[in-house]
């Protein structure tokens, strides 16, 4: 049994109550101070800390605030899908000019670019993102318009990797493809019915892998820009696997080419 806060709130000659829990011997106190900080130190050590910082993270946090001068402001509310600490910040703009991405990606030896053709999903989007920072790929291409936006499910599911993976919006998928080309990249668009077995693939040293959207996959002129088509074989009775997991897969795969 875990101390709770409702205990926090009861009455001070109910302290004898809290005897025996988690192993704990409380002394007979004699002041009302003495109460209080046995009841805190008690529901430190034993509440359950699902919605609280950890004191060493939470001091860090205010010295990087103090340091930066951002106010801090302290509410007994939580504020939703925090873990006990908010950040409100301005509106930031996350996209990088596909022009400018060229550039900078025109000179690397080992590069992948991950395009993705009309994801819906936030989640996907934010996981896609995640997964693309821990393989090293360069920039994620998204179309402007039929195609999920950032935002704070995006930024949240990708527990930091949008600040590292240049996104970058296009109006066509196809000649971004095409201007990949160019830089010598190679088109692999995964696909339920691709003709090659990813796993069997020797990736080149600049990749661009494509992934469809959630329910129709990479549409037909994207599909026909791709060099090759790959696949994931299955061997389940569930024929297809969430566009984060596949590509997650699929990078893993490609890395291994390069090394």
């Amino acid at each position: 049994m875990s101390i709770t806060r409702d205990m926090l709130k009861k009455s001070y000659t109910h302290v004898k109550e809290l005897q025996g829990l988690q192993g704990v011997a409380v002394r007979k106190l004699g002041t009302k101070e003495a109460v209080e900080k046995a009841f805190q130190d008690l529901f430190d050590e034993y509440a359950d800390r699902k919605y609280l910082v950890k004191d060493e993270k939470l001091n860090k946090i205010r010295r990087l605030a103090s340091e930066r001068n951002i106010k801090i402001f302290y509410t007994e509310k939580r504020i939703e899908n925090s873990q006990g600490v908010a950040a409100y910040i301005s509106e930031y703009d996350y996209y990088v000019d596909f022009g400018e991405f060229l550039e900078k990606i025109a000179p690397m030896e080992n590069s992948i670019v991950l395009v993705l053709d009309e994801i819906q999903d936030p989640r996907n989007f934010g996981a896609l993102i995640r997964s693309a920072e821990v393989f090293g790929v360069k920039g994620i291409i998204i179309p402007e318009r039929n195609a999920v936006r950032i935002n704070e499910t995006v930024v949240k599911t990708s527990t930091g990797a949008i600040e590292y993976v240049d996104i970058v919006k296009v109006t066509n998928i196809s000649e971004a493809l095409n201007k990949l080309k160019k830089l010598d990249y190679w088109v692999y668009g995964a696909e339920g019915e691709g003709s090659k077995d990813y796993s069997k693939e020797k990736y080149p040293s600049r990749t661009a892998l494509v992934l469809g959207s959630e329910g129709n996959g990479i549409r037909k002129k994207v599909k026909e820009t791709c060099d090759v088509l790959i696949k994931i074989p299955m061997y389940g009775k569930i024929n297809s696997l969430n566009v984060s997991v596949a590509g997650g897969i699929i990078l893993s795969e490609i890395v291994k080419s390069f090394n």
